[in-house]
């Protein structure tokens, strides 16, 4: 036998040199770790403050009245079915709630915050199925309507 005679036919090793792509791909995940932890904190850091800490344009009581005005126009509106009103009910709480800021003034933020609340909790129970005539959700009513008439006073 001669040499390289039974022997398998080898093929040197091919070299590639590595690419920019090649040298960038470790990086790709702490970068996108990093990225993430950065969309993250901004999310946590907006909402943190939310509405309480940002300046809402115009005289605080007058917004917040205004907004009361509102959703109190809205809810005497007839035409609205029966799911519409209890998530306008819903939405109602929440508007209400966005219409608050630190400058509003202590005693009527407390009444708006109750009469949202109460709007939002009859609301729900609304859409669950609870009927106007379950005892439980006219007490909501009934507490809603106590809620109602202490922020017209306070915006009056």
């Amino acid at each position: 036998m001669a040499d390289g005679e039974g022997a398998e036919l080898g093929y040197a090793p091919t070299l590639t040199v590595p690419t920019i792509w090649h040298r960038l791909a470790p990086l790709a995940f702490p970068l996108a770790v990093l990225a993430l932890g950065v969309s993250i904190w901004a999310l946590v850091s907006d909402s943190a403050g939310g509405a309480e800490s940002a300046g809402l344009p115009g005289d605080p009581k007058v917004r917040a009245c205004t907004a009361f005005h509102m959703v109190t126009t809205m809810q005497t509106r007839n035409d609205l079915g029966s799911a519409d009103a209890s998530l306008a009910l819903v939405g109602a709480g929440d508007y209400l709630l966005r219409q608050l800021d630190a400058d509003t003034p202590t005693q009527l933020a407390d009444a708006i915050r109750a009469f949202a609340r109460s709007l939002q909790d009859i609301g729900m129970n609304a859409l669950a199925g609870v009927h106007a005539s379950d005892p439980r959700q006219a007490a909501r009513q009934a507490e809603g309507d106590f809620d109602r008439k202490q922020v017209a006073d306070l915006c009056s």
